[in-house]
């Protein structure tokens, strides 16, 4: 039931437009205790499916600029071929460690512009 949940509320968060991958391998690997590389592998098959109907809004407003996507398939694949060969190589250790640390540093600037915006008053924009 806890992961019904937990699925529930990261597909939630991830709708909002929180980048909520990370928690769900956060509670695959602390709370589950499974391997950091398969709850990387099972986060982005749940993303596959989640993204699903963001997808189908977007294309139905038309909002969908068909070259960034092009340009992005292309480079996401390589890069998912490559970091998954990477992975399979590194300590499960390091990866963990690099993992947190690419949390930490994209979240940064998501906190500061939250702070500035609370302290000025005003709305925050979602880049």
């Amino acid at each position: 039931m806890i992961d019904f949940l937990v699925s529930c509320g990261v597909a939630l968060l991830s709708g909002l437009g929180v980048g909520s991958g990370g928690l769900l391998v956060v509670f695959l690997t602390e709370y589950r205790e499974v391997g950091q590389l398969f709850a990387q592998g099972v986060n982005l098959i749940f993303f596959i499916f989640s993204s699903g109907s963001s997808t189908a809004v977007n294309l139905r407003a038309r909002n969908i600029c068909y070259g960034a996507v092009t340009v992005m398939s292309v480079g996401g694949t390589v890069g998912a071929i490559v970091g998954a060969l990477v992975a399979s190589v590194l300590d499960p250790d390091l990866l963990r460690i690099g993992f947190g640390a690419m949390l930490l540093i994209g979240g940064i600037p998501s906190f500061i512009r939250s702070v500035k915006s609370f302290i000025i008053k005003k709305p925050v924009e979602i880049s």
